[in-house]
């Protein structure tokens, strides 16, 4: 329903397209296709240091030949310079293959008799030490495509053809607040009744490894007011992630001012352990979530709902998370009402990987969930699923 309702709202200019310096791209995500300008290499080049030949001049080993010219990076031989099976050229890595050579012999594998004169010990095949013009990519060629996550090699790639500037989403800008009287900002020291603010900031990690743009909007007390406040600011973003104030309890107030503003509510709960009190909705073209309070449950929602969202609207070629199957080493319990997707354990041995639940407290357990390293789908039924069975997880990027 999450991404339906996406792809309804994802009118051309929900999230439009922007030019950013290339020293700003890293994972941003494509909106154009990227060909190359010119071949590459735009050359014949050598990829090793030694002497360019004609593999034909070798057939009796060892053979002296006469140097004729030099070729390295950034300059190539001299005009005139033509390699012949008796002639041969002085060559670095990177640098242009002179006419008539159609190879390249190590320089470990030679012998220098003179300041004109090698003596070349081991024979070779023709095209081997040097790589042919455009082997790697051709002029006009589509090298990277829209829809792309930039990653390192990217970076590389799109300064070999010149792109100095490029077209990506813009990032969505999503409000984050946290609710409740209980809570505290992280500076400050609580006493036996507070706990500090961790929602705040584990959703604008999240947020930022997704691809938008957080924007905190601090703490709602327990007061209408407050709240109503905090939301009609939120509701001016792309998306608006509440934490906490989403279930049944007495000063559980997010719904109902939600409500007030026109928000449409699509679901608020899910089968889903942790995380069962997930509401979702939205006003016009701003996405609204009211996540639950417990932290684990909160990262555990945003995984499974918020992030899909925001890389669809970035028009991200990947949407969902990376899901991968493992044998459960140790049998662990179902769920009669929901599917259990909890912190886990997971390593690769045996060309399999195999995973357990790991030592954790329940939703509010933030330090049990750092101990693991992936999170465990357990399909919602009866009994027990036994260990040796496959299951879905997801890595922790």
């Amino acid at each position: 329903m999450v991404m339906d309702l996406a792809s309804e709202l994802a009118r051309p200019d929900r999230m439009p397209a922007e030019n950013v310096p290339l020293t700003e791209s890293m994972h941003r995500i494509l909106r154009e296709d990227v060909v190359a300008d010119a071949d590459s290499p735009r050359f014949d080049k050598a990829i090793r240091d030694g002497f360019a030949v004609r593999f034909e001049g070798l057939s009796t080993i060892p053979v002296d030949l006469q140097i004729i010219g030099e070729s390295r990076a950034g300059h190539s031989a001299a005009p005139g310079t033509n390699v012949t099976p008796s002639t041969c050229c002085e060559i670095m890595t990177g640098a242009a293959l002179p006419p008539g050579a159609n190879a390249v012999v190590m320089v470990e594998h030679t012998e220098r008799l003179s300041p004109d004169r090698v003596r070349i010990l081991r024979t070779s095949r023709e095209g081997e030490g040097l790589m042919r013009q455009a082997a790697e990519m051709r002029e006009g060629d589509r090298i990277l495509h829209s829809g792309k996550r930039i990653l390192l090699a990217d970076i590389g790639t799109l300064a070999s053809v010149g792109k100095s500037t490029v077209v990506v989403s813009r990032r969505p800008r999503v409000a984050i607040l946290a609710t409740g009287d209980e809570l505290v900002e992280v500076r400050e020291h609580p006493d036996s009744s507070r706990i500090r603010n961790s929602n705040s900031y584990s959703l604008h990690a999240q947020v930022t490894e997704a691809g938008a743009e957080p924007v905190m909007l601090g703490i709602a007390r327990d007061d209408l007011a407050d709240l109503r406040e905090k939301i009609r600011l939120g509701l001016e973003h792309d998306i608006v992630l509440v934490s906490g104030g989403v279930s049944m309890g007495k000063y559980d107030f997010v719904e109902d001012v939600f409500a007030e503003f026109g928000v449409k509510v699509l679901f608020d709960q899910v089968a889903m352990k942790p995380g069962k009190p997930t509401v979702f909705g939205h006003r016009g073209d701003t996405f609204v979530f009211g996540l639950p309070g417990n932290p684990v449950s909160t990262m555990v929602a945003f995984r499974m709902f918020v992030r899909p969202l925001i890389l669809k609207l970035l028009k991200s070629e990947v949407t969902a998370s990376m899901e991968l199957e493992a044998q459960l080493e140790v049998a662990t319990r179902r769920d009669s009402a929901r599917t259990a997707i909890i912190p886990a354990l997971v390593r690769f041995e045996g060309r399999r990987y195999r995973i357990r639940t790991a030592p954790w407290k329940g939703s509010s357990d933030l330090a049990g969930l750092s101990r693991a390293n992936a999170l465990v789908m357990i399909p919602q039924g009866e009994g027990m699923i036994e260990a040796g069975e496959w299951v879905q997880f997801f890595p922790f990027e």
